[in-house]
């Protein structure tokens, strides 16, 4: 599969009709390295330092004619309130004008942690969006049994949306994903 980092934008983002699947989530729940294991390379930086992806990351995939969109996550990072605005802010713009081009928002919860307030706050917004979305639950090899099942509990009395069990590092629901994102 060929692959191409078309850059980080903060703005001005690529004006085309090739698809986007997202991936948005709380900093450091694994977007990144969830790329890097759909893409089975490490294109997409990743760091334990919660922050890291501060602008937005588009990862071009040929074959598909299709944009992986890695998002700077919401939450805690170790940076200023006034950055974290400006990435609210630029998220926003991102998903006004690329809005028709997005195929699903991959919405990642840590499965060890649950959904937070932050993240019930995400399902909202990509619901009165009108955007399709897929829950996410990352770092199921870092959650016991009962953690995921806590987890799935609570995802289900807060919403009906579907959700998939994954792990970077062990490839967990890597088909699950793709058949999601291309059919």
């Amino acid at each position: 599969m060929k692959v191409r980092f078309i850059g980080s934008f903060y703005g001005n983002f690529p004006e085309d009709d090739f698809r986007d699947v997202v991936f948005a989530g709380r900093s450091n729940v694994g977007k990144s390295s969830l790329i890097n294991m759909l893409l089975g390379t490490d294109m997409a930086r990743v760091s334990k330092e919660p922050g890291r992806t501060r602008a937005i990351n588009f990862f071009f995939l040929e074959e598909y004619k299709t944009y992986l969109v890695d998002l700077p996550g919401y939450g805690f990072a170790k940076v200023s309130k006034r950055e974290r605005e400006e990435w609210r802010h630029m998220i926003d713009i991102y998903f006004e004008k690329r809005r028709e081009n997005i195929r699903v928002v991959f919405l990642l919860i840590d499965a060890r942690v649950g959904p937070t307030q932050l993240d019930l706050d995400a399902i909202e917004w990509l619901s009165s969006l009108g955007l399709p979305y897929l829950l996410v639950l990352t770092k199921s090899d870092r959650a016991g049994q009962k953690e995921i099942s806590q987890t799935v509990k609570r995802l289900r009395e807060a919403t009906d949306a579907n959700y998939i069990i994954t792990s970077a590092k062990e490839g967990r629901g890597k088909r699950e994903l793709w058949k999601y994102a291309f059919g």
